[in-house]
């Protein structure tokens, strides 16, 4: 198993997200909302494109501090970073997990949260409705 830090900064990209999903029938991505539960390539897709600058959320992101390790075809990933609406930014964790597929790298899971303090996780805004 190998170990790998890395740095950067990026604003989403629908086309590498597209490049990069796998279209694997069990693919699955979790946004921070609790609405944001996406099942398959076109629906991650969708889940994406709104988010993006130019979509319906308008939002920036951007990845701060990326771990990585491989074990054979097999690839996790962990990552601190923040996301930004009209210049007002909070910070995120991301979690992945990618295949190697036909050579390349495929995201097969993604999971992406807004921490909250243990103190308000009871908090009438994050209380479950209906």
């Amino acid at each position: 198993m190998s170990h790998e830090r890395q740095s950067l900064d990026l604003v989403f990209a629908c086309d590498l997200i597209e490049r990069r999903t796998s279209r694997d029938a069990c693919v699955l991505s979790i946004g921070s909302d609790p609405s944001e539960w996406a099942e398959g390539f076109d629906e991650i897709m969708r889940l994406f494109r709104d988010s993006t600058p130019e979509g319906e959320m308008g939002v920036q992101a951007g990845v701060d501090d990326v771990k990585a390790c491989r074990e054979g075809s097999v690839g996790r990933v962990a990552a601190r970073g923040w996301f930004e609406i009209d210049g007002s930014r909070v910070p995120v964790r991301l979690t992945g997990v990618v295949d190697q597929e036909d050579g390349e790298w495929k995201a097969v899971q993604n999971h992406a949260s807004i921490g909250v303090p243990n103190d308000h996780m009871l908090d009438p805004m994050f209380q479950a409705t209906g």
